[in-house]
């Protein structure tokens, strides 16, 4: 249950509730009863957010209306009226051969609508909306509609007028127990979705297939409260800022929404594995003695490993060249001596060492950010070239 801004109050759940569908206030006010296509009801205590009991049931219920009993309709088109107190079924009518489309219950009336299949095997709107007594539990006289009864609603104050509707828009108000007391009206509608009334029965809202509410009713009759207090709605959220997204744009620009599960990308360390080690790679020196065999070739072998001996190429692979260590000032005063005779030749090789045919550099720069380890020679710190 939420409240009206978007709040969660309470949520509940239940292994049995695979497929709720209805759901009706009870006698006691702070309880409301669940039900659906599934094997059980629930009693639910809405102040306290749980549930107060499970009740069995064979039916799978679809839609409910509260009166002088709980009107339940089932999805094979039958309407069971329910006990107030123990949720028993008290009565069931078979009103319609397919299903219930909608149906309202006020005071001692119960007036429903529905489908049927007719000899083409697809169902169709019923041209009839049946009438039942609630207080005798007997059928009345149905109320005739031939552009197809697919919505009804009693009106709150004229208890026996009723306004029933198809989906095409066309509306008929007729008084149930004079049928033949009837106003029509078309709504400018493509495909009705349903309607209302206001509680106080001045007007008419109905919604249709374009997501269009239309309201009907007295300009000089209805009335609104006009001094009631605005309706609370969930808080729209605030969007985000406009981000100019591009190649050098970094990925901390991105915002993480707040969490407080583990993330995917928090992989554990236990689920590591190494796997797809690369194949040894065959000694050149065999390839002459190669021999053709049914399946691949084969040679002697050469007995360079012991017997059940492989390879680790993975250590290879994963080998990283290190960063050679800089020399010592000492050494390199004696090496100074020693490269005046063949000081081109040194420069020109330490020019071209570093370098690839295709002018690529063949060091790697991330060497040059490598931990360097400090060797101390004989002469101290003094020694080493921090430069």
């Amino acid at each position: 249950m939420i409240t009206r801004r978007g709040l969660t109050q309470w949520h509940i759940t239940h292994e049995d509730m695979t497929d709720l569908r209805c759901m009706s206030f009870t006698a006691q006010l702070n309880k409301v009863i669940v039900a659906g296509c599934q094997k059980a009801m629930f009693t639910i205590d809405i102040d306290k957010g749980h549930i107060v009991d499970k009740l069995p049931t064979e039916y799978n219920y679809t839609m409910m209306k509260k009166s002088r009993y709980l009107c339940a309709a089932t999805d094979t088109g039958s309407v069971n009226a329910l006990s107030l107190t123990d949720f028993r079924v008290v009565k069931s009518w078979k009103a319609h051969g397919t299903a219930v489309n909608d149906m309202d219950a006020r005071n001692d009336l119960l007036v429903t609508c529905g489908f049927s299949v007719r000899h083409l095997g697809s169902p169709i709107v019923d041209p009839l909306a049946n009438v039942y007594d609630l207080k005798t539990l007997s059928p009345l006289p149905p109320i005739p509609f031939h552009a197809g009864a697919a919505y009804v609603r009693m009106h709150p104050k004229l208890h026996t007028t009723s306004f029933v509707a198809s989906q095409t828009g066309q509306l008929q108000v007729v008084d149930l127990m004079n049928p033949n007391a009837i106003n029509l009206r078309q709504a400018n509608v493509s495909f009705m979705l349903g309607m209302d009334l206001s509680p106080s029965g001045e007007a008419l809202a109905i919604n249709d297939a374009e997501c269009a509410i239309h309201l009907w009713g007295s300009p000089s009759k209805v009335h609104f409260n006009e001094m009631s207090k605005e309706v609370e709605f969930a808080d729209v959220p605030a969007r985000p800022p406009p981000l100019d997204w591009s190649p050098d744009t970094p990925l901390s620009m991105i915002g993480m929404p707040y969490y407080h599960e583990r993330l995917f990308s928090a992989w554990p360390s236990h689920l590591v594995f190494e796997i797809g080690s690369p194949p040894a790679p065959i000694d050149q020196a065999l390839i002459p003695y190669l021999r053709p065999a049914e399946i691949g070739h084969y040679a002697p072998n050469p007995k360079k490993t012991r017997r059940n001996q492989v390879e680790n190429t993975r250590a290879l692979a994963n080998s990283e060249p290190a960063l050679i260590a800089p020399k010592f000032l000492s050494e390199k005063a004696r090496e100074q001596s020693k490269a005046k005779s063949d000081g081109l030749v040194t420069d020109a090789a330490e020019t071209l060492a570093g370098t690839k045919l295709n002018g690529e550099a063949e060091d790697d720069p991330l060497l040059k950010y490598s931990n360097v380890e400090i060797k101390y020679s004989r002469f101290g710190v003094d020694d080493f070239d921090f430069r």
